[in-house]
């Protein structure tokens, strides 16, 4: 690998420019895996995407649990796009937890703030996967390791952190260098939240920003450029689907203005709803659950793309293909991908 991203290297040096001639012939080497993505823009291309990517177990048998495999897994499986819920934890109370937390900092290479942006699902008391940064240097080497690899992140801001509390996680796990920024030309075409200059994925291998980072609220581009509100280029369809799923929808369901979007976030997973007092409480289904029903099969997914080609049109590219435990059930989230990119495997 290190040979590989050595000659990566000279040959970009030495004027090579991936997606530039228009000619994937002419490229050296495959972008996300194909030849074919890299003359793509980004907002052209489909990515496989985990919902709450960071919620597998240890612990086993919470009612939070979204994915079976590590995040180092499923980058090794192909999945590029990951939803990321940072919350800030609740007060650490004992004498011991303060004894961990100082030694945890006073030997630790990889430091957040002060204040600690974890990844949890929702309350941090029910799963807590410890510091984002901790995370970050997963994907970091990740993409250290594979220079010709994209990956977005779409991040849910729970506790609603500035982005200069985030930002200390991104700069000491060492992935800000591959982070994403528009350029001036970015938006020159566009309208209404749409029309922006998307660069090709080629364009981004070659200018070594291959990591995408979306936030639902709080984004400052004047304070930090490459953390860009999800709103501005992203729309979703609905989320919360409760079991039993006759059908999933399409309609844009976040935001919730009828204004379409450069990309689109395919949501296909889905809760079970327990009723108490008037109050709703939704949980993730289990995985044994979506394998009795069949919701990751490829026939599944299959209808939904039909579904949503009849509301947003045959030439739409679904984005983000979202789902729970997306290794169950035959890993069809791949198939479908590779689908809509039009490619082989």
């Amino acid at each position: 690998m290190k040979i590989f991203a050595a000659v990566l290297s000279v040959l970009l040096l030495s004027g090579w420019q991936y997606g530039v001639s228009g000619n994937p012939a002419t490229v050296p080497h495959p972008c996300n895996g194909h030849l074919e993505l890299c003359t793509r823009p980004y907002s052209q291309v489909s990515f496989g995407c985990t919902h709450n990517s960071y919620s597998y177990a240890p612990p086993a048998g919470l009612p939070v649990l979204n994915q079976e495999r590590t995040i180092k897994e499923q980058l090794n499986d192909g999945i590029r796009a990951f939803m990321l819920d940072v919350v800030k934890p609740s007060p650490e109370e004992t004498l011991w937890d303060r004894v961990e937390i100082f030694f945890r900092n006073l030997f630790s290479s990889n430091k957040a703030t002060d204040d600690q942006v974890h990844l949890c699902h929702g309350s941090c008391d029910l799963i807590d996967k410890g510091p984002l940064a901790d995370t970050l240097v997963v994907f970091r080497e990740f993409l250290d390791a594979n220079p010709t690899e994209v990956i977005t992140f779409i991040i849910e801001n729970v506790s609603g952190f500035h982005v200069n509390d985030l930002k200390p996680s991104f700069v000491h796990s060492g992935i800000e260098k591959y982070a994403f920024v528009p350029t001036p030309t970015f938006s020159a075409n566009a309208t209404n939240h749409s029309g922006y200059h998307w660069p090709t994925l080629g364009q981004m291998i070659s200018d070594n920003q291959r990591l995408v980072v979306f936030i639902d609220s709080n984004a400052q581009t004047d304070v930090v450029p490459y953390i860009l509100p999800e709103w501005e280029y992203v729309v979703e369809i609905p989320y919360s689907n409760i079991h039993p799923i006759k059908e999933f929808p399409c309609n844009q369901d976040r935001p919730r203005d009828g204004v379409p979007r450069d990309l689109l976030v395919l949501n296909h997973f889905g809760y079970n709803r327990l009723t108490v007092a008037g109050k709703n409480i939704d949980t993730p289904l289990t995985s044994s659950q979506v394998q009795e029903n069949k919701y990751n099969s490829l026939g599944s997914l299959q209808a939904h793309l039909s579904t949503c080609a009849n509301i947003w049109g045959e030439s739409r590219v679904f984005n983000f293909i979202t789902l729970d435990y997306y290794d169950v059930g035959n890993r069809s989230i791949f198939d479908i991908v590779d689908k809509i990119n039009r490619v082989s495997k």
